[in-house]
């Protein structure tokens, strides 16, 4: 008796969604019309009844519909219904799953589990906010469906075996599909596939006012810098905030404990290797936070004239596959073993924390779970004196670290920056130093740091906004 209601609730339901979506409509001449539109092949609407699990069957294409909405069915397969890509033309049963196909011809099973879990209805979904209202803790791990409908407009309606009722549309079920093309997609909006860049690598070079005033210009240099981890920007204003305007026109500045800007100068009694005119070697920033800046832009507002001061830069994922490639137990030595970077000082400038003692630990060569290059860790000047290892492995350490510095410098593009320039690096990838100079010039860099969550944020709404995927 609880299973014929559930029916007859689920009937009424579909029937006033199909006939709602095929209601007249006025147009402007005043006349009541049908919608009427085609498609290469009748759109095929019926009731399936499904069995408890397992399910070794397909799904069955009983009709239970009353005789009204099997009529207004029925002239609406005859008026050959328009089908769109992601329209579901059909679906069937597959052990914990609904196997669904779409009218572009791709396929997906879809988990009970993760259908219910994503139920958009209001009870479950809240559109405004965009965030489940149901909890996990009453998710129900043996849920499964006991009816699943095909609709007209392309989207399917499953009756639960708790008696509630989802809907799903066919171009929401598309863009999540478990197949290779949509998680692959899914992929990129996340991030772009880098590419390592070796010794002969020639950044791509943008205006600094062109991307204040053009969005293409913009979403250029963030598919640039996503990719290969190191843009040239020419032209930059001559002002001391030139970094971080650029910045608050993409997004919001990453602040350290030197706060939004840091000139790079050489300074009395400085408390950072950088403010001296020694050489410095190839580094990431900000290696003694946990969270590094992922971004960095460094302006040269005066060059040093003569000798020294020349840049370097390296990548360090390129780097990084060398080692994994032609030293795999130095590669697995720098993956799996943790560094301490730290920094501690006082303030020099009255915009910087008063007072910081920054400690952070990490490997060289962080990992995903794909056994990726996510990030790279390397400054001499901050790490830390403190080893977390016994003694007899300490040697193999150093040689690792050693080898691994070797291709970074082997693979460093050197050149001298002019004044006006501005070079952006992927702070978690690329690392970058310069040559010694005389400690009387007047050489005088900025620099200001990006997080990548608001970097990739903005590289998104500027794809959406431009129809560019």
């Amino acid at each position: 008796m609880a299973s014929t209601q559930r029916s007859a609730q689920l009937l009424k339901t579909v029937s006033s969604r199909v006939l709602a979506s095929t209601a007249p409509t006025t147009g402007h001449s005043g006349q009541m019309s049908h919608r009427v539109v085609h498609t290469t092949r009748p759109q095929v609407s019926y009731f399936s009844k499904v069995t408890v699990q397992p399910y070794p069957q397909s799904w069955s294409s009983v009709r239970r519909l009353s005789l009204a909405a099997q009529t207004r069915q029925q002239e609406l397969a005859a008026s050959r219904q328009p089908v769109v890509a992601t329209s579901v033309l059909h679906s069937q049963a597959v052990n914990d799953a609904i196997r669904v196909e779409f009218a572009d011809g791709s396929k997906s099973d879809l988990a009970h589990l993760w259908l219910r879990d994503n139920c958009q209805c209001e009870k479950c979904y809240s559109k405004s906010a965009q965030g489940r209202i149901s909890l996990l803790k009453n998710l129900d791990l043996n849920t499964h469906p006991v009816n699943v409908q095909e609709v007209q407009n392309g989207s399917i309606i499953v009756e639960w075996n708790d008696g509630h009722i989802s809907e799903f549309s066919g171009e929401w079920l598309h863009q999540r599909a478990f197949n290779p093309t949509s998680r692959q997609k899914r992929r990129n909006q996340y991030a772009l596939k880098k590419v390592p860049c070796g010794g002969d690598f020639r950044p791509k070079v943008f205006e600094y006012c062109n991307m204040l005033k053009d969005d293409q210009n913009l979403l250029d240099w963030h598919l640039a810098m996503e990719r290969d981890g190191f843009t040239l920007i020419r032209n930059a204003p001559d002002k001391d905030v030139a970094g971080p305007e650029l910045i608050e026109h993409i997004a919001v500045v990453k602040q350290s404990h030197y706060g939004p800007h840091s000139p790079v100068v050489v300074r009395a009694d400085a408390n950072n290797i950088a403010w001296t005119n020694s050489e410095l070697g190839l580094h990431n920033d900000l290696a003694q936070y946990e969270y590094m800046a992922g971004i960095i832009f460094i302006h040269c507002k005066h060059q040093h004239v003569g000798s020294g001061g020349e840049s370097l830069v390296s990548d360090g994922l390129y780097a990084a596959e060398e080692l994994r490639r032609h030293h795999p137990e130095a590669f697995k030595l720098l993956t799996t073993t943790d560094n301490y970077y730290w920094d501690k000082g006082v303030a020099n400038l009255p915009w910087e924390q008063e007072e910081f003692f920054k400690i952070a630990r990490m490997p060289v060569i962080k990992l995903d779970n794909n056994q990726e290059v996510i990030q790279v860790a390397v400054n001499n000047a901050v790490r830390d004196s403190y080893l977390d290892l016994p003694a007899h492995k300490v040697k193999q350490f150093y040689e690792a670290m050693k080898i691994y510095n070797d291709i970074l410098y082997e693979n460093a593009i050197t050149f001298k920056m002019a004044e006006g320039d501005m070079i952006v690096l992927d702070n978690i990838r690329c690392l970058h130093g310069r040559l010694g100079y005389e400690a009387h010039s007047t050489r005088h860099l900025e620099s200001s740091y990006l997080d990548w969550d608001e970097a990739r944020c903005r590289r998104r709404r500027l794809q959406e906004k431009l129809g560019v995927e």
